[in-house]
């Protein structure tokens, strides 16, 4: 079989995105050349190889070096023209690229769903185009706009989306539940698969899993409830910070470990003082990956707590999976993808952005250690069926599917032209 060459091509960093990072390994490791294009932060190089990945940084020059990433405090203006920029600049970058190279199939993460045009001109010369659905669009506008605005930035979402999704030749997504609206919305079932975001074992290594801490807390060793991940109003981690502190009365040796950055960070600790629980409340800054599987094994229980708009009930939580992998137990929101995930004897739910609830299930664990067991068995068992190495699988035959497509499309349009139309 010859080789088969790939382009991934996302606006966030690598190798700090976890998707962009797993699947390109992961098809690396399978024998596939594989090349990312993304954006470029201060101290990285314009071109490395990483982990047997081709990377190709794009600095984008009114960013001063700094990545593009998704959805921020900034204007959405402002991202639509960060966004088209980068897009602009990969066009060209992957054209020239693929005319030396001649990739099979090119991957394109959104956000934006647009970029999946930068890949114009390999795909006029027959390369595959996957577009992937790593947040819907229409769905997270909604969830961050309102009123009028609201009504125009959801149609223009919808009105990209269809173009995009129409454009690709496959649509890849991060999980059932964002295959819903993208069918509602004229993708074709035949075109839409999904392999999920679960915990990659080269990163959350055998050797770093331990058993749950199932003794009693004490001043020495507090029981530490973690979250890790971005720090955005609709994650909720401001009902995780109240849950504390309505909590530590009933259990005082109490801890919150929050790792990550993002433009809720200056409010949560803001809230933390407020509330004074700055002695009960840790922000860690956000690190290479590698960093937050030791940053869950020193962990006692995961906390998920996002809200509820829309967007965020169809969003597969990464974390879920790692904090099951890690044997870790978890408490999250009682949301359409959370349930989709685990069953009611391997999560403990809680009504989104309700506090109460968040501290009674704090101090429930806290006090019972033998239900945090049963939730750690309970999540092992049900995560088998996510595990990596079988979404690993999944995606290199979604390539090889691809990629032979492509290949057989090529041989039948050099017969033609070798042959003639009447032969």
């Amino acid at each position: 079989m010859p080789l088969i060459r790939v382009c991934a091509i996302t606006c966030d960093c690598y190798p700090d995105d976890p998707l962009v990072r797993r699947t390109a390994e992961a098809a690396a490791s399978a024998g596939y050349e594989y090349h990312v294009i993304c954006s470029m932060r201060d101290g990285q190089m314009k071109h490395e190889v990483f982990n047997g990945v081709h990377v190709h940084r794009i600095r984008i020059p009114s960013k001063k070096g700094k990545p593009l990433g998704r959805i921020t405090a900034r204007p959405l203006g402002v991202m639509l023209m960060l966004w088209t920029l980068f897009a602009f600049l990969v066009f060209q970058k992957v054209a020239r690229l693929h005319l030396g190279l001649r990739f099979d199939v090119i991957h394109v993460h959104n956000l934006p769903d647009y970029l999946v045009f930068s890949a114009l001109v390999p795909r006029i010369l027959r390369a595959k185009v996957i577009l992937e659905v790593q947040d819907v669009a229409p769905e997270l506008m909604a969830a961050k706009s309102k009123g009028i605005y609201r009504t125009i930035t959801v149609a223009l979402a919808k009105w990209q989306e269809r173009l995009s999704t129409a454009f690709a030749d496959h649509v890849l997504t991060v999980g059932w539940p964002f295959e819903q609206p993208l069918l509602k919305r004229g993708v074709r079932p035949e075109k839409l698969s999904s392999v999920l975001n679960s915990a990659d074992p080269n990163i959350f290594q055998e050797r770093k899993r331990s058993a749950p801490f199932l003794g009693e807390a004490t001043a020495e060793r507090p029981i530490i409830v973690m979250y890790h991940g971005t720090l955005a109003e609709r994650n909720g981690l401001d009902v995780a910070i109240r849950a504390i502190a309505k909590a530590r009365t009933a259990a005082p040796h109490l801890r919150l470990y929050v790792k990550g950055g993002g433009e809720a960070q200056p409010y949560l600790k803001q809230l933390a003082q407020a509330l004074h629980i700055t002695d009960h409340v840790a922000f860690l800054p956000s690190g290479p990956l590698e960093e937050v599987a030791d940053f869950i094994a020193h962990g006692d229980i995961g906390i998920i707590p996002y809200r509820s708009d829309g967007f965020m009930d169809l969003v597969l939580p990464t974390k879920a999976y790692e904090f099951a992998w890690m044997r870790r137990p978890i408490i999250a929101s009682d949301i359409l993808a959370t349930r989709t995930m685990f069953g009611p004897d391997s999560i403990r739910l809680c009504e989104p952005s309700n506090a109460d609830s968040f501290a009674e299930a704090i101090i429930d664990l806290y006090w019972h250690p033998e239900k945090r067991a049963e939730l750690v068995a309970g999540a092992e068992r049900d995560y088998v069926k996510y595990r990596w190495e079988l979404m690993a699988e999944r995606y290199c035959r979604l390539i090889d599917s691809m990629a032979q497509k492509q290949i057989r499309q090529t041989k039948s349009k050099t017969s033609f032209e070798v042959t003639g139309p009447n032969g």
